[in-house]
């Protein structure tokens, strides 16, 4: 029987991220939550309260990968996915879905239809929920040859932990996802995003005082990134579901 870790990096937007925690629940998903609190002023602890769920702080903010890197080796379930503060799963027992079929069909990495909003309201609830309403009634429909994205990444962890799973330590906000993806495609293994299972992820919740790191991580990886260099067409060739 495999086993599943849902982990939440969060950084400030309190509101929109305790939201999401309950919405994520409200949805049906009752899988483990681990909380890593990177650094938020005020800390999250105490806000958030759930029966299933660990609460991880980091006094300093160690940005996206490197604490993706400490989550990767902090985690020992079956399966890991790493979920955005600001990415709403909109599918009913998403997970209670999908990990069957990973674990079926030996797929290493999954993510959903996802589609960016400027905010996250009742409205724009309502209106995709019409939009996707018959999407969710059918049968879990997959493409092994589409984009992927990075609010919401679903991994198998004991395989990805066979890999080369290290995100590079030059790289702190972007690119991580990448370097995820580009150890599945350089191994061969399969990956699959759901066509018929949709979050919604709300743009531009980056602190644009971070733009100059994220300016640093590009700089960095056009010096020592061959890695992306010779995987990036197969990577962004492909088009989104």
């Amino acid at each position: 029987m495999f086993t599943h870790t849902i982990a939440i990096l969060l950084y400030n937007n309190h509101d929109i991220s305790i939201q999401m925690v309950k919405e994520l629940r409200k949805k049906g998903n009752h899988d483990h939550i681990l909380i890593f609190d990177n650094g938020s002023t005020p800390s999250f602890e105490g806000l958030i309260h759930d029966n299933n769920m660990t609460y991880y702080r980091s006094e300093k903010n160690l940005y996206v990968n490197p604490a993706w890197n400490k989550i990767f080796d902090m985690v020992n379930t079956t399966y890991l996915t790493l979920l955005n503060n600001d990415c709403f799963i909109q599918s009913n027992n998403y997970f209670f879905e999908i990990l069957p079929h990973m674990d079926k069909h030996n797929i290493v990495l999954s993510s959903c239809k996802t589609r960016h909003v400027k905010n996250y309201n009742s409205f724009i609830k309502f209106f995709y929920s019409c939009l996707f309403y018959f999407g969710k009634l059918s049968q879990l429909k997959y493409s092994n040859n589409a984009r992927r994205q990075g609010w919401l990444i679903t991994l198998n962890l004991e395989i990805y932990k066979t890999l080369d799973y290290v995100i590079p330590n030059y790289l702190n906000i972007w690119y991580g996802d990448d370097w995820i993806y580009s150890q599945i495609l350089l191994k061969k293994l399969k990956y699959a995003i759901y066509k018929n299972r949709y979050a919604l992820h709300i743009k531009g919740l980056t602190s644009s005082t971070l733009n100059h790191i994220i300016n640093d991580d590009t700089q960095k990886l056009n010096k020592y990134g061959k890695w992306y260099q010779n995987i990036t067409k197969e990577m962004h060739s492909k088009c989104y579901v």
